[in-house]
C-alpha cells in the first residue's frame, strides 16, 4: 500500500497508567434474521469468542469532512498498540493490560507521522510544521535522536498551505528495510537519509521541481487558475536497493539507497502523485493526477504497461500487490481488475465486483473485495480461477474496507454501523461489533483487534477459538 510521505512532530512525553480492569464485550448477533438482545460475548455456533480487553480514551479518528487518516498499528511483537489521539497526539498502551504507557504530544502544529522500526527497537515522529523527525527509544520513550527538519522560505510556505489538508492525517515515516536509515523531508525537494545510530545525514537526494510545477503551484495561490500543488513522498523498495520520490510533479525519480545517485528519471508525461514498490522490489506502481496507474520495471526504469485509465484528478483508484509481488489488484470507480505484475497484462476481471476496497489473502489465493452493492456485504475470489469461493451474505450498510487476519480464516468488514467478523471459507457471520468502527488492525499472531469506536475511544479486543 501507498505510504504518503509527509509529516511531522514537536512533543513532550506524559506517562500514567490506568488501573481499569478489562470489560466483557457486548457481542450482537442474528437469528432468522432478527437482531437478538446483545449478550455477553454471545457467538454463533459457540465458534469464536470475543471479549472486549479495554477501552483506549482520548482517541481521534479518521475524518471524511477533513481527510484525516487515524492511526492504530501493533508492534511487531504484538506487545504495544499506538493510536492517534486528540489534539494530534500519539498514545501508546500495553496490549496484554490495556494500560497506558506513554503520551506523545506535539507543539501548536501536533504530530502527524509515526512508525515504529522494524526490530520495534525505536519509534519515529514527524512534527506537523516543520517535519523534524525524532527517534524514541520504545523500551523507555526517551529522545533518542532528533533529525533536522525543514527550514521553510517563503515559497516554501505558499506551497505547503496549499497541501495542508491533504496533510491532516497521520502517515507512516519510512525505515529502511534493515532498520539502519529513515527518510525524512528537509526541503520542498530534498529528502535525506539518516543514520539513526548517529543521526547524521548519509546522503541527500535532491528531487528538484524547479520549473512548471513550482510556477503552477504559486498560480493557484495568486490567481486560483489550477488545483495543482507540490507533494514530496519518498520509499524505499522491499530489498533497500533503491528509494523511489514523487513530487506532484512529472519528474518521479529512482535512486540508488546506498550512494544517493539518481538511477532514473521515469518517462511519464502527466503529474505523478503517488508510488508504490511491489514486496519482491521489481515492480513500481504509480498513479497519475488523472487517476492512471502503470506498472515499471524497477531495473530498467521501462513501463510495463499502464492498468487503469484516466478518469477527473484525484479520482486515485484502489491498489494493492498480492504477498508475493506476483499479482496486482485495482479497484474502485469500475469493476475490480487482476493483473500479472510481470507483463502488466490484465489477468482477470471480477464482473459486477464494483469493490469500495480490496484485500488479499495471507497466502494470496484468495482476494476479498467489500462490495459496492447490496447482494452481498463482500465476496471471495479465487485469483486463479476467477470463480467466487464465498459470499459474504447483505448486511445492512454497505462495507467501506475489508482485512483478512494473519492465518487467513477471518475477513472483518466494517461499516458506519459496525465491525463483523467472518469465517473466510463458509462465508458465516461469527460476531457483529456494534460499538466498534473504521480502522481495524490485528496483532501480528492474530489473538488481538484494535478497532476505532464512538465518541473518541478505540477498542482492543480479545479473539479466541473455541474447539
Amino acid at each position: 500500500m501507498l505510504r504518503v510521505f509527509s509529516l511531522s512532530l514537536s512533543l513532550t512525553i506524559v506517562f500514567s497508567f490506568s488501573n481499569s480492569l478489562p470489560a466483557s464485550a457486548t457481542v450482537s448477533t442474528k437469528k432468522n434474521g432478527q437482531e437478538s438482545k446483545p449478550s455477553p460475548a454471545s457467538v454463533p455456533q459457540d465458534k469464536l469468542i470475543v471479549k472486549l480487553k479495554a477501552k483506549l480514551t482520548d482517541y481521534k479518528g479518521p475524518s471524511q469532512v477533513r481527510l484525516r487518516r487515524a492511526l492504530m498499528n501493533f508492534s511487531p511483537d504484538g506487545q504495544l498498540l499506538v493510536i492517534s489521539g486528540k489534539e494530534r497526539t500519539v498514545t501508546v498502551w500495553d496490549a496484554k493490560t490495556g494500560e497506558l504507557k506513554a503520551t506523545l504530544k506535539g507543539g501548536k502544529a501536533g504530530i502527524n507521522g509515526f512508525t515504529l522500526s522494524p526490530d520495534g527497537k525505536l519509534a519515529a515522529t514527524r512534527d506537523t510544521g516543520d517535519k523534524t523527525v525524532r527517534l524514541w527509544d520504545v523500551a523507555t520513550w526517551q529522545l533518542n535522536r532528533e533529525l533536522t527538519g525543514r527550514k521553510g522560505n517563503f515559497e516554501t510556505w505558499m506551497k505547503a498551505g496549499t497541501t495542508h489538508e491533504l496533510e491532516e492525517g497521520f502517515a507512516p515515516i519510512i525505515f529502511s528495510p534493515d532498520g539502519r536509515t529513515v527518510l525524512s523531508e528537509r526541503e520542498d525537494d530534498l529528502v535525506d537519509i539518516w543514520d539513526v545510530t548517529t543521526g547524521q545525514s548519509r546522503v541527500t537526494l535532491n528531487h528538484d521541481t524547479r520549473g512548471g510545477s513550482t510556477k503552477d503551484v504559486l498560480k493557484s495561490v495568486f490567481l486560483m487558475g489550477t488545483r495543482h500543488f507540490l507533494s514530496l513522498q519518498a520509499d524505499f523498495s522491499s530489498d533497500g536497493r533503491y528509494i523511489i520520490t514523487v513530487n506532484g510533479d512529472k519528474s518521479p525519480k529512482l535512486w540508488d539507497a546506498s550512494t544517493g545517485n539518481l538511477k532514473t528519471k521515469l518517462p511519464v508525461t502527466e503529474r505523478i502523485y503517488r508510488a508504490a514498490f511491489s514486496p519482491d522490489g521489481r515492480t513500481l506502481a504509480t498513479t497519475e493526477l488523472q487517476g492512471a496507474i502503470t506498472l515499471w520495471d524497477v531495473e530498467t526504469g521501462q513501463p510495463k504497461g499502464t492498468i487503469t485509465k484516466q478518469r477527473s484528478e484525484y479520482a486515485f483508484p484502489g491498489l494493492m500487490f498480492s504477498p508475493d509481488g506476483r499479482l496486482a489488484v485495482t479497484f474502485l470507480f469500475e469493476d475490480t481488475k487482476l493483473w500479472d505484475v510481470a507483463t502488466g497484462k490484465l489477468k482477470l476481471m471480477l464482473p459486477k465486483s464494483e469493490a469500495n476496497d480490496a484485500a488479499f489473502s495471507p497466502d494470496g489465493r484468495f482476494v476479498a473485495t467489500a462490495s459496492g452493492d447490496s447482494k452481498s456485504t463482500a465476496r471471495i475470489w479465487d485469483v486463479e480461477t476467477g470463480e467466487v469461493k464465498t459470499t459474504l451474505p447483505p448486511s445492512k450498510d454497505r462495507a467501506e474496507s475489508i482485512i483478512y487476519s494473519p492465518d487467513g480464516h477471518l475477513v472483518v468488514t466494517t461499516s458506519d454501523k459496525g465491525v463483523k467478523l467472518w469465517d473466510a471459507a463458509t462465508g458465516e457471520l461469527l460476531a457483529s461489533l456494534d460499538e466498534a468502527r473504521y480502522p481495524v488492525t490485528f496483532s501480528p499472531e492474530g489473538k488481538m483487534l484494535a478497532t476505532g469506536g464512538r465518541k473518541d475511544t478505540a477498542m482492543l479486543w480479545e479473539l479466541a477459538v473455541r474447539n
